[in-house]
């Protein structure tokens, strides 16, 4: 069954912290870059309904998959903040950034198809406006920087799965530049101390996804008795991950703090050929 999230009040948040053994903490920034997308948007949502002490800036530069209406259930909340702004703009980055204790990175371009038709926007995005938002929480100081990654980097495999300490092997541009954007983020952490985690979550449905990925992409062309196109002869398996699930593992290990490790790879073994 697939699990749903609701907003909590004020009381029942503190009392599941002091529950769980977390401390009850005192207001908190985040920064989401990209928070107006399929997954950047269920996050910001659930931050809000979670964490009433918590604020969110969102920073996106509604490009063809971010929309403004993702984000219609927090438009009057007033912890929300929304910034239109790209992430290579260094500028624009620094002014959203300021006073931020945490940073969750999704902004990317995330196509396969369309890193092969143009790859340009893809090098640019992934690993310079990394880089951009790397340097600026290096230089602003934040209390954690959250790179959200994917498993394409890891290739394909024929059996069994992949682990934090599999090679990386992309096989498009997509996975190349998010490939790119890891190191960057671990060097960073190595060479300047900077708090990072990395996350590569598996293939992520729900709510408002963009209608060029899979599962809407197949769902649209059914309900129209349209073929459905396949890769090689069909026989590959992938796993699928929730959005609301992938929202909740996402706060336990990088907002919570329920995580030492600087990698992690988040799946939920839901194959489906």
């Amino acid at each position: 069954m697939l699990s749903t999230y609701r907003p909590y009040s004020n009381f029942r948040a503190k009392w599941l912290c002091a529950r769980a053994g977390y401390p009850i903490r005192m207001r908190k920034t985040v920064l989401i870059t990209g928070g107006a997308g399929f997954i950047g948007s269920h996050f910001t949502e659930y931050l809000l309904s979670q964490y009433p002490d918590y604020e969110v800036r969102v920073l996106d530069a509604l490009t063809y998959a971010g929309r403004r209406e993702n984000l219609a259930a927090v438009e009057g909340d007033p912890r929300f903040t929304f910034i239109h702004g790209d992430v290579r703009d260094k500028q624009t980055v620094r002014e959203a950034m300021q006073g931020a204790h945490y940073v969750v990175h999704f902004a990317a371009e995330t196509h396969v198809d369309r890193s092969i038709l143009d790859p340009d926007a893809f090098i640019t995005t992934d690993v310079y406006g990394t880089f951009v938002m790397l340097e600026t929480a290096r230089q602003v100081g934040v209390e954690r920087f959250v790179h959200v990654s994917t498993d394409e980097v890891y290739g394909a495999i024929e059996q069994g799965a992949f682990t934090e300490e599999s090679p990386l092997r992309p096989s498009s541009p997509y996975a190349a530049s998010k490939a790119g954007a890891d190191l960057l983020a671990q060097a960073y952490a190595r060479t300047y101390g900077l708090p990072v985690l990395i996350v590569r979550p598996s293939n992520t449905f729900g709510p408002r996804q963009y209608p060029e990925k899979l599962i809407p992409f197949f769902t649209v062309r059914a309900l129209h008795d349209q073929p459905l196109p396949l890769y090689g002869d069909g026989q590959q398996r992938r796993d699928w991950l929730y959005v609301g699930d992938m929202c909740g593992r996402l706060t336990s290990c990088c907002i919570a703090g329920r995580s030492a490790r600087r990698t992690i790879s988040q799946g939920a073994t839901n194959a489906l050929i």
